[in-house]
């Protein structure tokens, strides 16, 4: 009697089509990942860059304003002509509000500085100088920012770097 044939091979190395399709599935999951790994990576480098130069705006902008005789007489504008451009008509209600017990630099108005496709809002603002209780001027300013970069107000919501110095 003759026996029966064994359809299967012994010792076939082949892939099922399941297991081809799991390997796709891991594979795919793995690339999305990375994909959205480097998404938020850039993201948070490029708020970084944008919190690092709204700090170099902001110190750049007091230590101008340290070298100015008055407090009261600091024009950001023309101090800085031909090394960047200082927008000083946008309306107030566009920028950073102003810290309790400091008065702005200019009540009618507030600065707007556009450096590498994100425009910065900048409110200057001071306290003189108490000779009586011998305490030093103090110099604040307070830029700010939108999340997506671009120009629209910050007076409620934003981004804020915050920097004061003494005179």
């Amino acid at each position: 009697m003759r026996q029966g044939r064994n359809t299967r091979r012994s010792g076939a190395r082949g892939l099922t089509l399941i297991e081809v399709m799991v390997s796709i599935a891991v594979v795919t999951a793995v690339i999305l990942a990375a994909i959205g790994t480097r998404y938020l990576v850039v993201k948070q480098a490029v708020r970084a860059d944008a919190y690092n130069t709204a700090g170099k705006l902001g110190q750049m902008l007091l230590e101008g304003w340290r070298g100015a005789g008055d407090p009261a007489t600091y024009n950001p504008k023309t101090r800085f002509a031909g090394q960047m451009t200082i927008d000083d008509s946008i309306p107030i209600s566009m920028a950073p509000p102003v810290p309790s017990g400091l008065v702005p630099l200019s009540s009618t108005c507030r600065y707007h500085v556009e450096l590498d496709r994100v425009h910065y809002y900048v409110t200057l603002a001071y306290k003189n100088e108490d000779v009586i209780q011998q305490q030093p001027a103090v110099l604040h300013a307070t830029v700010g920012f939108q999340h997506n970069y671009q120009a629209a107000s910050v007076a409620t919501s934003g981004n804020y770097v915050r920097l004061t110095t003494y005179k």
